[in-house]
């Protein structure tokens, strides 16, 4: 199986792979003042449109696919979230980008798209699944750790970000059987959070 296979899903979300047609989309959420916080900078400039291009470009490249994510029962745009770095032949990404728009954070949609994103990963025969996220960015820290990923470190000033200060970076992952676990995890999250 492929890493943009069609079909990426699971009972509550959709992810489709970006494409020039999701521009409006984007640019209509709040993902726009998003980006001053936890994007990097980039050489063409720090709007959304040069973003939007530099991830449309990034996406020719081969090692990075990037998504849009819909929720199932309603069509409504979810968010983003990528495939980075990716090495066929070391058999690792990096799950990037996530960004879920403000109103369905801390429900079930959350680790709904974690759990798609890492079950795609795992039938693709990735090793190793990686996470960078801003170390500031405690929430997103939490979150991934919450699922099982193993902290490994962190990069210290490692990324300059759109509002010009320096990230460090906290570098979590998932090898091996530890994905599996992280997919039982997450697949009790969603059922609680549709539970509460």
């Amino acid at each position: 199986m492929k890493l943009d296979d069609p079909g990426l899903e699971n009972e509550l979300v959709s992810l489709k792979v970006l494409t020039e047609a999701d521009r409006d989309v984007l640019a209509g959420t709040s993902a726009v003042e998003a980006m001053w916080q936890w994007m990097p900078v980039i050489a063409t400039g720090t709007n959304f449109h040069s973003y939007f291009d530099h991830t449309l470009e990034m996406k020719d490249s081969g090692d990075y696919i990037p998504f849009t994510i819909w929720r199932k029962s309603d069509g409504a745009f979810v968010g983003v979230v990528a495939y980075a770095d990716i090495s066929r032949t070391h058999r690792r990404l990096r799950m990037a980008s996530l960004w879920i728009v403000e109103e369905m954070r801390g429900t079930e949609i959350v680790p709904a798209v974690q759990l798609a994103v890492i079950e795609r990963a795992v039938a693709s025969r990735m090793r190793r699944i990686e996470i960078l996220t801003p170390d500031a960015n405690e929430r997103s820290v939490r979150s991934i750790e919450r699922f099982g990923a193993k902290r490994e470190g962190t990069l210290r000033s490692y990324i300059r970000m759109a509002n010009g200060t320096w990230a460090d970076m906290a570098v979590l992952s998932l090898v091996g059987d530890e994905a599996v676990a992280a997919m039982a995890l997450l697949k009790d999250r969603v059922r609680a959070l549709q539970q509460a």
